[in-house]
């Protein structure tokens, strides 16, 4: 489990990015295993998803997670949808006594909290929703809210720039959006890249 020193000062909220372990799932899925859209045992993935709330100290119905399409989809939870299916890739909510969350590998889970209005949100960034416009439009979404904000965002922990290698496809489709997003890029041989998620999604 990994805490923001910032957001721990923050006393009306809790947060926590977890990590695999103190799961009860088996073999490929060992560990924390929270992500409902897996082929693994439905009830391994039960008991982590309580294990979750009650760190969370909320009840299990109270811990929202989405039905996650890489897109750059947002949707505020209220009282009319907070038990309904959502299929999206960020949330944001005035609520209270629920927590929201994300399940990650490699993609970029990101926290947020509107000091002054008391917004939370976060995020699910993979490259395609971080390309797509996923951050902005999540901060836009909550300053539709109220323009009067003070928004401050975490990064959890996700795939290095050491371990992730594209193609030129790949690098390409990126230049072509804007040249600048070359820096998020370093040569590993003549048709390999290696991207830096972390840094592209910070900026």
């Amino acid at each position: 489990m990994y805490y923001s020193k910032k957001f721990k000062k923050f006393k009306k909220i809790k947060h926590c990015f977890f990590s695999r372990k103190n799961g009860y799932s088996k073999g490929i899925y060992k560990g924390l295993n929270c992500g409902r859209g897996s082929r693994d045992n439905k009830k391994n993935i039960k008991k982590n998803l309580n294990f979750v709330a009650k760190k969370m100290n909320i009840k299990r119905d109270r811990l929202l997670l989405m039905y996650q399409k890489h897109s750059n989809k947002v949707i505020e939870i209220n009282k009319y949808n907070f038990k309904k299916r959502i299929i999206a890739d960020a949330m944001i909510t005035r609520m209270k006594g629920i927590a929201l969350g994300v399940v990650t590998a490699d993609c970029v889970p990101i926290i947020l909290y509107d000091l002054r209005n008391e917004i939370i949100g976060c995020i699910h960034a993979g490259w395609k929703g971080a390309y797509k416009n996923i951050l902005k439009n999540t901060i836009m979404k909550m300053k539709k809210l109220n323009p009067n904000n003070n928004i401050h965002a975490s990064i959890g922990p996700c795939i290095g720039k050491k371990n992730y290698e594209v193609d030129l496809k790949f690098y390409k489709k990126f230049i072509m959006k804007n040249k600048k997003y070359r820096k998020y890029f370093v040569s590993r041989n003549k048709s390999k890249k290696l991207f830096n998620l972390r840094k592209f999604v910070a900026d």
